[in-house]
C-alpha cells in the first residue's frame, strides 16, 4: 500500500540520512519513478524533505525534521524495547506491535538504536505463572473486536463451580491479570468482570449498544480490585507451620509465607490462606514436609477430611 511505503520512506530517510533515489528503489522495490513521486507526495503532505543535485546528491530530510524521533532519553528506549511475552499477542495484536516497534526502530538514531537492541537482548519480561495454559487467543480476539465496535455478545459462561449460564452482555473492556484475562462487561445492567477462560462459547451479535460515557476501565478495575482485595482479607485465615527449611520456596510458591525463626532444623513460619477449605487443602497437602501448630481447629478438620480419603479409597 502507498501509505505503508511512504511511511517505510520516511523512516529510512530518518535512520540512514541522505540517500540516493536507486538506493531508496532497492530497498522498497519500487522503481525510481515512484521513489521520486512518493517524495513528491511527503512534501505536499508538508513533511521537508528535498533532494540535492549532483554527484554527491540525494534524498534527504531537513535536520530540524530528523531530530523528531531522537527526543527520547535512553531509559525511554530501554522501556519500549525490552523483551516479552505482551498480552498484546493474545488479543491478535502481535503482529501489529512487532511492526510498529520495527518502524520506531527504524527512525532512532544509532546511539538510541543501540540502546534498542541492547534492552532486547539484556530483559525479557513473562508475565506468566509457571504451567499456565495458553490463553484462548480466538475467543480473546473476537471479544477483543466486540469491545472495540461496542457490539452485543452472547456468551456460555461457567462460573467457580462450573454451573453453565446463558447471557448476552455488553462488553466494554479486557484485562489481563498476572497473565489470566478478565472481560468487564454489563450484564442486566450490572458491571461485571468475567473470566475469559470459563467463557465456554461467545458470538457476537449484529446489534450495537451505547457504551456509558463515564465508565473508565482503569478506574473500575481499580476499585472492583480494591473490594476484592478487602474481602480477602476479611476471610484469610493465618497458619503456623513448622516445615522443613528446604520446602519454604514450596509453601510460598502462591501464597504469602512470613519466616518467624529457626529451631530443632525447622523453620516456624506463618502463612497467608484465603479462607477455611484452601487452609485444610494445603495443610494435607503440606503433610510431607510441615506441621500444623496453630489454629487447632484447622489440624482437627485436616485429620477429619484425611480420614475421610482413607475410608473411600482404602
Amino acid at each position: 500500500m502507498k501509505a505503508d511505503r511512504l511511511i517505510s520512506l520516511l523512516l529510512l530517510l530518518q535512520s540512514r540520512g541522505q540517500c540516493t533515489a536507486p538506493v531508496l528503489a532497492e530497498l522498497l522495490e519500487v522503481s525510481e519513478r515512484t521513489i521520486y513521486r512518493d517524495v513528491d507526495a511527503l512534501s505536499a503532505a508538508g513533511v521537508p524533505v528535498y533532494c540535492e543535485r549532483g554527484s554527491t546528491g540525494g534524498i534527504l530530510l531537513s535536520d530540524g525534521y530528523r531530530q523528531t524521533l531522537t527526543h527520547f532519553s535512553e531509559d525511554e528506549i530501554r522501556a519500549l524495547f525490552a523483551s516479552g511475552a505482551s498480552p498484546l499477542a493474545d488479543l491478535g495484536f502481535d503482529g501489529g506491535l512487532d511492526r510498529a516497534l520495527e518502524k520506531l526502530h527504524g527512525g532512532l538514531a544509532d546511539v538510541h538504536r543501540r540502546a534498542a537492541e541492547k534492552s532486547r537482548s539484556r530483559i525479557h519480561l513473562d508475565g506468566r505463572r509457571w504451567n499456565q495454559a495458553e490463553p484462548p487467543r480466538a475467543l480473546l480476539t473476537l471479544l477483543r473486536r466486540a469491545v472495540w465496535d461496542d457490539r452485543r455478545v452472547e456468551m456460555r459462561y461457567e462460573d467457580r463451580n462450573r454451573n453453565a449460564s446463558t447471557r448476552v452482555v455488553e462488553p466494554l473492556g479486557l484485562v489481563a491479570k498476572a497473565g489470566i484475562w478478565y472481560l468487564v462487561a454489563r450484564s442486566e445492567n450490572e458491571l461485571r468482570s468475567f473470566r475469559v477462560e470459563r467463557i465456554a462459547g461467545a458470538s457476537e451479535l449484529e446489534e450495537h449498544f451505547s457504551r456509558p460515557s463515564d465508565f473508565d476501565l482503569e478506574r473500575y478495575w481499580a476499585e472492583s480490585s480494591a473490594r476484592f482485595a478487602e474481602t480477602s482479607r476479611s476471610e484469610n485465615l493465618v497458619v503456623t507451620f513448622a516445615v522443613e527449611p528446604s520446602a519454604i520456596e514450596r509453601l510460598s510458591a502462591y501464597w504469602p509465607v512470613e519466616l518467624i525463626e529457626r529451631r530443632d532444623g525447622e523453620a516456624i513460619v506463618r502463612v497467608t490462606l484465603p479462607g477455611d477449605e484452601m487452609a485444610v487443602y494445603q495443610a494435607i497437602a503440606w503433610a510431607d514436609v510441615a506441621r500444623v501448630l496453630e489454629p487447632a481447629a484447622l489440624r482437627d478438620r485436616a485429620i477429619a477430611r484425611a480420614r475421610q480419603f482413607v475410608e473411600r479409597n482404602a
